[in-house]
């Protein structure tokens, strides 16, 4: 039940005859007092003063007056008129009785959105080929795949793609150091974590001598792969295969997944159809020999780069190409791309040169950008060799929490799955818990708190939940009248905002609602838990308390869910 629908549709019928103010006018002056005391939803009066000729505080304590005979108020909501507010209180019998009719009915669904029209393509992870996935893969890997979720779960259409960065002159300079230093076999027997070593040498090398030939035979190696040339061709399919075989480990433990895994180089072949398509319109220019799109004055840009002066192109082109196939092949709503806010010139340029091209993407792609992850110390660095692997991260979670597993409750059950999920669950709630535009540095003790504020806390609530399930079998019919302390209404309110929640990370795109929101919800389980007996004597009163704890626990595991995080039975 909509009851902010409902209130406004009350407040309207009582002033239509008063002031010049439509449904939808009331609809969105209705407020959620800051107070929860005062009610659920709050009607400030300061709009009508001017038409009544009264003051707020006497238009609220009129209206509460004339609300006090009208039945249909009274059959849904208590009501008072606190200054120049009107507040509406939402019965707890009628929230009991509408949050456990819409969980009932809906299981698994309930806070999902109604199916729509909107597609949405969202572009993430996107880890760089030959370099292991880090730390700093964490964020748009994550956060990505929370929104795939979500958005899915409000009703729209979402395709997934990994546009993995497989293209690019750093390819060059680990065919160079394979020719020099090392053989296929090696390679293949080493793996990802030896092209790292031998990416960090080849600057190392080079920082050392000086020797521009290094950059210059790199280079080259390029673009005999851009041409097609067989054995440099070899060389990268390779990279592309021994990464991918190790992405997909971590994905599988992120629970990441794609509906398409397209890399820089898939776009390749539609490159001098979408630079032509520039050229026809008028938009492209040579500057020193190479190929660009320039912008106004006013848009405080430099140009953007299709091609450098030896012909070859670079990832702003392929990322052009990329936008055009995808506006041709999927018909978006919006083309999502998350990355960190490093790139946010880059994506500026990228979508004002398809305005350019066409005035009707204007608004069709948005650059989800995110902080950036550092280490105390500062930034991390490929180059340097100094990034942190993001399976190493996830394994010493899972250890910390197998220890404190063989402190507390040796005797559980499937002790390492039960590590695995908290663990892992533990580093991407940990993330997400932020307002993803936040900065974050990456410091052990933070990420592995397992107090408060955390998955673990969360994953707990619900195992506790459902140990107390395990002991009672619930009838089909339960009195919710039976639920009536303040404690428990502010749960059911809680249950009831969940869909709410679910809609506010569709809108703007922030999954660290959604994660305050379950923090939020077991902390008032816990509060309740401490202070009121569930299982007791009293039937009745145990069965109507296990079903709203039975409901937190739903929309606890399933929150978790929409996040990439899996919830343990028990712990």
């Amino acid at each position: 039940m909509d009851f902010k629908k409902e209130v406004a549709q009350l407040l309207s019928d009582k002033l239509s005859q008063q002031v010049s103010l439509s449904q939808d006018n009331v609809f969105s002056l209705i407020e959620v007092p800051k107070d929860l005391s005062f009610g659920d939803f709050a009607f400030p009066c300061f709009r009508l003063a001017k038409e009544l000729k009264k003051s707020p505080v006497q238009i609220a304590q009129d209206l509460a007056k004339d609300f006090s005979e009208d039945d249909r108020l009274s059959e849904h909501f208590s009501l008072q008129a606190v200054g120049p507010y009107l507040n509406f209180k939402i019965k707890t019998d009628v929230l009991a009785n509408s949050v456990f009719s819409a969980l009932n009915e809906q299981g698994d669904n309930y806070g999902s959105g109604p199916k729509n029209d909107d597609v949405f393509v969202i572009d993430y992870s996107a880890p760089n080929v030959a370099k292991n996935m880090g730390i700093h893969n964490l964020r748009s890997t994550i956060i990505g795949q929370s929104l795939v979720n979500i958005l899915r779960f409000n009703g729209s259409k979402v395709i997934g793609v990994n546009h993995l960065g497989d293209w690019g002159t750093q390819f060059g300079k680990l065919i160079w150091a394979l020719e020099k230093w090392s053989s296929v076999e090696e390679l293949k027997e080493k793996g990802i974590l030896f092209l790292n070593e031998l990416y960090v040498r080849f600057h190392s090398e080079y920082e050392k001598t000086k020797d521009e030939s290094m950059e210059e035979e790199a280079r080259a190696w390029f673009k005999k792969i851009e041409d097609g040339d067989e054995r440099a061709r070899m060389w990268w399919k390779l990279f592309v295969d021994i990464s991918m075989k190790e992405y997909n480990k971590i994905y599988e433990r992120l629970h990441a997944s794609f509906d398409y895994v397209l890399g820089e180089s898939f776009y390749i072949q539609f490159l001098d159809e979408s630079i032509k398509k520039f050229e026809d319109a008028g938009l492209v220019s040579k500057s020193e020999g190479a190929l660009v799109v320039e912008f106004d004055e006013s848009e405080g840009m430099p140009p953007l780069l299709l091609k450098k002066s030896d012909g070859a192109t670079l990832y702003g082109t392929r990322d052009i190409a990329a936008a055009l196939y995808r506006l041709k092949t999927y018909s978006p709503t919006k083309v999502l791309y998350l990355t960190d806010v490093a790139q946010e010139l880059h994506f500026k340029q990228v979508f004002k040169a398809l305005e350019m091209l066409d005035s009707a993407t204007k608004g069709k792609f948005e650059h989800v950008k995110f902080g950036r992850l550092s280490f105390p110390d500062g930034s991390m660095s490929t180059r340097k060799g100094n990034i942190v692997a993001l399976n190493e991260v996830l394994d010493k979670s899972v250890e910390k929490v197998l220890s404190i597993i063989e402190e507390k409750n040796p005797g559980l059950e499937n002790k390492s799955e039960v590590a695995e999920k908290v663990g892992v669950g533990a580093i991407i709630f940990g993330d997400l818990y932020n307002d993803r535009i936040n900065n974050i540095i990456f410091e052990w003790d933070n990420v592995l708190d397992f107090q408060g504020e955390s998955a673990p806390y969360v994953q707990y609530v619900i195992a506790r939940i459902n140990s107390m399930l395990e002991k009672v079998s619930l009838p089909e019919n339960v009195d919710y009248s039976l639920i009536s302390t303040d404690a428990e209404r502010i749960l059911l309110k809680k249950l009831f905002d969940f869909p709410e929640v679910i809609r506010e990370v569709a809108s703007d795109f922030k999954p660290h609602h959604l994660a305050k929101y379950l923090v939020s919800l077991a902390q008032e389980f816990n509060s309740y838990y401490a202070h009121n007996k569930i299982l007791q004597d009293d039937e009745p009163v145990q069965f109507a308390r296990l079903t709203l704890a039975r409901s937190v626990a739903s929309v606890l595991k399933k929150g978790l869910l929409l996040l990439g995080i899996e919830s343990p039975e028990r712990m």
